[in-house]
């Protein structure tokens, strides 16, 4: 579904979830903007029991001149009703009666509550509804002002614990808008009330240690409040990692913190997360959401808090863990592979952005920095991840094609200039190539979650999972990586 569709509505309700957050605000801020554009008559509301009181949101509605109402009920003669950041039907927005003939669309970033249709679009590996809708007006190459991209940022800054939680590139790209630092600067300094400081105060007092991790609950609150706690509880020592929860109308949210390069907080928070809701960020900070239906579905009806500690105590020992050319496996008694002659693409770093430019590779898979150099090659693989290669590495083993390389991978891999913000697409400037020769690797599939730390980056680790690989070159085990299930079924095959 596309917003160009909508434009035949004249009268258009969009509704955010009963006592709306910043997320939802500035969602449906940013679809009202679009709709008037359109030349219909966008009404920007919610419904529930109370009306917004949190300063930091009346602060919000202030500062960025929005206009939104609390209502009883629909207005005569809505043609469409669009619910943002919430499903019509869940239990955290008010099911206003339709008028006959109203049509219906939802437009959310949760783990999905109803049944999904061609009118709704819900996107819950997206850090926040923000997001989504950012995503959807680009598509629509609608021209977002200051305002709309300053309420999209605080959208997406509140609904990640300050940017900490960013799961996906469009996450990333967003963060990088350009908002007004004045206006941000004072939305985020009034983040907090004396209410809610006690709240964080009576958090750290209370705490249970699950190996390294220090857990933490916190009263019922604003999922933003979450971050500032999650930073103090890192700081102790003897926590390696730290998570704190609360409780919210449909589940539990999540603030996670790592300090040891074994536990990646947004990989943690993917696990604790898994199979229950979503989760995600960088290495030291990020979050995650879990549905209470989805816990009671998966542990037969465990308490909520229960199952996220054994989901901790699970974590704790679930991994295997690789230091490339210090405990490596037995990779001589691993089966003997071929890799398969498939076109691959290649840029020269150099030729995205001059030698010696700080960049981050952005793809799928998570961001990468790195310096261009005229030594170093980024390849893009078959599902758009990219990985560097020494120049000498990469004319040893690979012939170019006098040809562009294509791959229509979801999200096209992205590299930035990290001094001045720059970012520019990797495929464009990429060629085609082949192997050479026969590459030979020695490899096995995983039992377990694995963590790899190889020649490349001693400080971050490759997570496999169970069914993924553990591949190392012939005649040089220390190189050791991870490749995924279908990635390597697709590019390899056995030596008889």
């Amino acid at each position: 579904m596309l917003l160009r569709d909508l434009t035949k509505y004249r009268k258009i309700i969009i509704q955010c979830h009963d006592v709306p957050d910043a997320d939802a605000i500035a969602s449906g801020f940013a679809l009202q903007r679009f709709f008037r554009a359109a030349g219909a008559e966008p009404l920007l509301c919610y419904g529930g029991p109370a009306k917004i009181q949190k300063p930091s949101l009346i602060m919000m509605l202030e500062l960025l001149r929005i206009e939104i109402s609390h209502i009883d009920e629909l207005p005569p003669g809505t043609e469409l009703l669009i619910t943002v950041d919430c499903q019509r039907g869940a239990g955290n927005v008010k099911n206003f009666a339709l008028p006959d003939g109203a049509a219906v669309v939802v437009i959310d970033h949760h783990r999905p509550e109803i049944a999904e249709s061609e009118n709704t679009v819900i996107r819950p590996h997206l850090a926040s509804c923000s997001t989504l809708v950012w995503d959807m007006l680009k598509s629509e190459g609608f021209p977002m002002d200051k305002s709309v991209q300053n309420a999209l940022f605080y959208g997406l800054f509140t609904d990640t614990n300050g940017l900490s939680e960013l799961r996906h590139p469009l996450d990333r790209d967003l963060a990088e808008c350009e908002a007004d630092a004045a206006v941000l600067r004072t939305l985020k300094n009034s983040a907090i009330t004396a209410e809610e400081l006690d709240i964080i105060g009576e958090t750290l007092q209370n705490r249970e240690m699950i190996g390294s991790v220090g857990f933490f609950c916190a009263e019922p609150c604003d999922a933003n409040l979450l971050g500032f706690t999650s930073d103090i509880a890192q700081q102790v020592v003897h926590i390696d990692c730290c998570v704190v929860c609360c409780e919210q109308p449909h589940g539990l949210k999540l603030s996670i913190r790592s300090s040891a390069r074994e536990i990646m907080a947004s990989e943690i928070a993917e696990f604790l997360c898994r199979d229950a809701g979503s989760g995600g960020g960088g290495v030291e900070k990020a979050g995650g959401f879990m549905s209470y239906k989805a816990i009671a579905e998966i542990s037969g009806g465990a308490e909520p808090k229960e199952y996220l500690k054994s989901r901790i105590r699970a974590y704790m020992d679930n991994y295997d863990l690789i230091y490339a050319g210090n405990n490596e496996p037995d990779f001589g008694a691993m089966p003997l592979y071929k890799k398969l002659p498939q076109p691959v693409g290649f840029a020269r770093s150099a030729d995205v952005f001059t030698a010696g430019t700080k960049i981050t590779v952005r793809t799928l898979e998570g961001d990468v920095d790195t310096v261009t150099d005229e030594a170093v090659y980024l390849m893009v693989g078959i599902r758009g991840e990219v990985y560097p290669i020494l120049r000498e590495t990469f004319e040893r083993s690979y012939r170019v094609l006098d040809e562009p390389y294509v791959n229509n991978t979801e999200y096209p891999p992205v590299i930035l200039n990290r001094i001045n913000g720059e970012r520019r697409e990797i495929l464009p400037v990429s060629k085609t190539c082949l192997p050479k020769e026969v590459k030979l690797v020695r490899a096995a599939r995983i039992q377990k979650d694995t963590k790899v730390f190889t020649d490349w980056d001693t400080e971050k680790y490759f997570k496999g999972s169970a069914g993924d690989y553990i591949v190392a070159n012939e005649g040089y085990f220390s190189d050791c990586y991870i490749v995924r299930g279908d990635i390597f079924d697709e590019s390899y095959l056995a030596v008889q």
